[in-house]
């Protein structure tokens, strides 16, 4: 017993941090801080931290530059609440190098994923059978009734209808267990009317088309413009996500729409206003996170007329919303090029595969509405997600 307790209870642990990683934001940092001392108990057996493929390179440069320049300005004590993310991928992918078995990895992640939404249904069912309707057109309340933020529940949502996929064509005897779990993943993600998960999930099904799928040219056009009308079809007759997607009577109904209900218009259009200020450096930024905070509330102050959209605003003290932008604000360009370099290179050497694609690409999605980094949870997420990416030959076999 102690044998196997020896040999496999370091994955073991690995897992259990994983299913509870979707539950709870402490219980995963004390098992990790376990399998940091497991591994430095058992220093014999740790590897040279070494990149998984050369890609990370880009990552990591960032990393280092970006503690550099807080170092060099004096902002790295305030700088930190963000690096330390960083600093938690970089370590995960030490500790988890343990982790030899990549496809029982993504079977625990895809089963944790399942079971949020499954839990998540049971608490929407209880909704609707007391309320007698669904209030996914309204972001505060649909909060309260997953185990997630809509935005981050659907992101995982859409990894995990792949993951099924992929297991579904790996073992066609159980095939017809992983498209249903690939089915429910997808109709929880029409459901709860998760925009970029919408989204993600048709332009990735466009991708394998024009990329991955062997037909004649005719046959792909026909069924993008089919994939095209689906698309249009759902947001325009489900009334939930046509009011996500600020579908109005007119164009200029929706836009004055958006303009007042999507934070992100706000949000990117003061981010702009910011890079014109006389401190932001084109090639290095901003000094640190606090001088962007302080622009940010400064914008939302003097820039939104309704009182409480305003006040709103100030008490969320929302960031970017967007890693590149981010990354541009506190790095300038220098930073957002090691990032843009750094999700290049990854899809570049996923494009065969796929599976390993779809990932990349969901990613970068949504990096672009969100800031992934600066989520203990997303940290975790991007950290074990890159990890079940080999690329280099070696893990190819495995």
């Amino acid at each position: 017993m102690l044998n196997i307790l020896k040999k496999n209870g370091f994955e073991f642990l690995s897992y259990i941090l994983i299913v509870s990683l979707f539950f709870s934001k402490a219980i995963p940092n004390i098992i990790l801080a376990v399998l940091s001392l497991w591994i430095l108990i058992d220093f014999r057996r740790i590897q040279k931290p070494k990149l998984q493929f050369s890609s990370s390179n880009f990552l990591w440069t960032l990393v280092v530059f970006l503690i550099l320049k807080s170092i060099f300005f004096g902002t790295i004590v305030h700088d930190l609440k963000v690096y330390k993310g960083l600093l938690l991928i970089f370590w995960l992918s030490i500790v988890f190098q343990r982790i030899k078995d990549k496809d029982r990895l993504k079977t625990v992640i895809l089963c944790s994923i399942t079971l949020v939404v499954l839990i998540s249904l049971f608490l929407i069912s209880l909704y609707y059978f007391k309320n007698d309707n669904l209030p996914f057109s309204n972001t505060a309340e649909v909060n309260q009734l997953l185990l997630l933020e809509r935005p981050y529940i659907g992101f995982i949502a859409v990894l995990g209808v792949f993951l099924a996929i992929e297991k579904a064509v790996l073992y066609p005897s159980f095939k017809i267990i992983w498209v249903s779990n690939a089915i429910v993943l997808f109709l929880f993600i029409i459901l709860i009317s998760a925009r970029i998960s919408i989204l993600t999930l048709f332009l990735l099904a466009a991708v394998y088309l024009v990329f991955y799928f062997r037909i004649n040219k005719l046959k792909k056009t026909l069924i993008l413009i089919s994939l095209a009308i689906g698309f249009g079809v759902l947001v325009f007759t489900n009334k939930n996500i046509s009011e996500r997607f600020f579908i109005k009577s007119n164009l200029s109904e929706s836009l004055k729409t958006a303009s007042d209900y999507e934070p992100r218009i706000v949000i990117w259009d003061c981010a702009f206003q910011m890079t014109k200020e006389n401190n932001f450096n084109f090639l290095v930024g901003f000094d640190g996170y606090k001088t962007i905070e302080k622009y940010f509330s400064d914008c939302y102050s003097s820039n939104i007329e309704n009182a409480s959209k305003r006040e709103y605003f100030l008490s969320e003290n929302f960031n970017s919303h967007n890693q590149f932008i981010d990354f541009y604000l506190i790095g300038g360009i220098t930073a957002l090029l090691l990032f843009a370099v750094f999700f290049i290179k990854l899809l570049h050497e996923s494009r065969y595969n796929f599976f390993k694609a779809v990932i990349v690409v969901s990613f970068l999605l949504f990096f672009i509405v969100e800031n992934i980094f600066y989520r203990q949870f997303g940290c975790y997420l991007f950290g074990l997600f890159i990890l079940i990416l080999p690329h280099n030959k070696l893990n190819e076999e495995n």
